[in-house]
């Protein structure tokens, strides 16, 4: 999966130069004070913000925390300072984005009544993920294809407040497999704002259950990028990688993960640079 998230990012910001430049002039102005990430024991949000060379500090004091946008992995145990404290960060202004057992052992402390974990945990499998209209990464939906998203003993989340709470993906795999649908969240908090996912930003694999999924990843670049003939070239050359050997299922689920990342940034910094 590490070649398809090289070749996800080059993607991403030629997707950005063809059809919304002022990202991409976002993302180059992102510094290394702008973006906080707190590691974990199992996801790695910092290797793909490396893959699409957005500077971040790992792990800063979190009293101290002055970054517009703060990412906190799936991880067995966190700061509880970081806990405790988080909650004011958002409500000043700061984006945070969170990714799968951060559920309960986060969000639910920090941000009580929005969210909670549903006390189920999760195989290690791969779902079909269903991104809802005007999402973070709707442009790149590719119908009758759900992106393949890779979850491992991962929790559930279940909508405490669903008028506060906006749902942006959803599974139905997850809903027949633990009655609980949701697969990302978002949600105002003061004038900050909260994004979760249940899955983890650094996918170890995906899956490919249709022949479409099977393809080139060159069909994903076209379909679900929708970049354009020259736009595929010069993602091909400038990714340097093996793309033979990375499908449209690998692709498209490394490319939607690295979408959020990057638009995540670009919301956070340039939200805050408007006020």
């Amino acid at each position: 999966m590490e070649q398809a998230y090289k070749l996800a990012a080059v993607a991403v910001k030629q997707r950005f130069t063809e059809q919304y430049p002022e990202y991409l002039h976002i993302l180059s102005k992102i510094t290394k004070k702008d973006v906080a990430v707190y590691s974990g024991d199992f996801d790695q949000a910092e290797k793909v913000l490396k893959c699409l060379n957005i500077p971040a500090t790992i792990n800063p004091n979190p009293r101290k925390l002055s970054a517009q946008v703060i990412f906190i992995n799936c991880s067995r145990d966190y700061n509880q300072d970081l806990v405790k404290d988080i909650g004011s960060h958002v409500e000043q202004g700061k984006w945070l984005v969170t990714s799968d057992w951060a559920l309960d052992k986060v969000i639910e402390k920090a941000f009580p009544n929005t969210v909670r974990w549903n006390g189920k945990s999760s195989n290690e499998e791969v779902i079909s993920v269903e991104p809802f209209h005007n999402s973070l990464w709707s442009d790149i939906v590719v119908l009758g294809a759900d992106p393949q998203w890779w979850l491992w003993g991962s929790h559930p989340i279940e909508v405490v407040n669903p008028d506060k709470v906006k749902v942006e993906a959803a599974s139905h795999d997850l809903l027949l497999r633990y009655n609980a649908p949701v697969v990302a969240v978002r949600f105002d908090w003061g004038k900050g704002h909260v994004f979760h996912v249940i899955s983890h930003f650094w996918a170890k694999r995906s899956d490919t259950p249709t022949v479409r999924h099977q393809k080139h990843c060159t069909e994903f670049l076209r379909s679900g990028m929708k970049l354009t003939n020259e736009g595929i070239k010069k993602v091909l050359q400038q990714a340097r990688v093996n793309d033979d050997n990375i499908n449209f299922a690998q692709l498209q689920s490394a490319a939607t993960s690295t979408e959020l990342v990057a638009q995540l940034c670009v919301n956070a910094v340039s939200k805050l640079a408007r006020r």
